[in-house]
């Protein structure tokens, strides 16, 4: 990486580069991360295996992390850029992949120099196998914890509500009832296109 600030780096001059291991080094805050959009690939095809969901694109992790990011990287729409998160909601079905999802979230956050994040997502796409919301919101809870105790990290959770669909005020609930317990914001995600904050008032 490099570090175009440095002196002389607008007008040509000499560049510094920094090693990315100082970067990992370097203790940060994360602000804004979404949970079921940086799985590890092993993991999808593991979770996958064990649910018995056979729509991935394929069940090589090398692979599937190749595709992975040439829809995140394509530049395309919106809809081609979440086209993985299909594959990845699909597999944080159970209360145990959840929790693992939320383990390798800190643990790999914490590999890369993060002390402090907040990770969003929707509960509402994890009750397709029978979940209720407050069971989704705990299985993150114990991932996180988990990830804390071992790594140091703090790890907070944001309640998201989608644009496109009318429970937003239960999130929003939910995320109040979960304020002592990890939960520390509210958020409403999706396509902004046809569905504007006010549809949420």
């Amino acid at each position: 990486m490099e570090d175009r600030a440095g002196a002389g780096s607008r007008e040509g001059g000499p560049r510094m580069t920094m090693p990315l291991e100082t970067i990992r080094a370097a203790p940060k805050v994360l602000l804004h991360d979404h949970l079921d959009g940086g799985l590890r690939p092993a993991t999808i095809v593991e979770l996958a295996q064990e649910l018995g969901y056979g729509d991935l694109p394929t069940t090589d992790p090398a692979e599937l992390g190749r595709w992975s990011h040439q829809a995140a990287t394509s530049g395309g729409s919106l809809s081609l850029y979440l086209r993985p998160f299909a594959h990845t909601i699909a597999v944080m079905q159970t209360p145990a992949g959840i929790e693992r999802v939320a383990f390798e979230c800190g643990e790999d956050l914490a590999r890369d120099g993060v002390v402090y994040a907040e990770v969003r997502y929707a509960p509402v796409f994890h009750t397709q196998r029978g979940l209720n919301l407050e069971q989704v919101v705990e299985a993150v809870a114990r991932g996180f914890a988990r990830a804390e105790s071992r790594y140091g990290i703090v790890l907070r959770q944001i309640i998201a509500a989608m644009r496109d669909r009318t429970d937003s005020l239960e999130m929003a609930e939910l995320a109040v009832a979960f304020r002592d317990r990890g939960v520390v914001g509210f958020d409403i995600a999706g396509e902004e296109a046809g569905h504007p904050p006010k549809a949420h008032l």
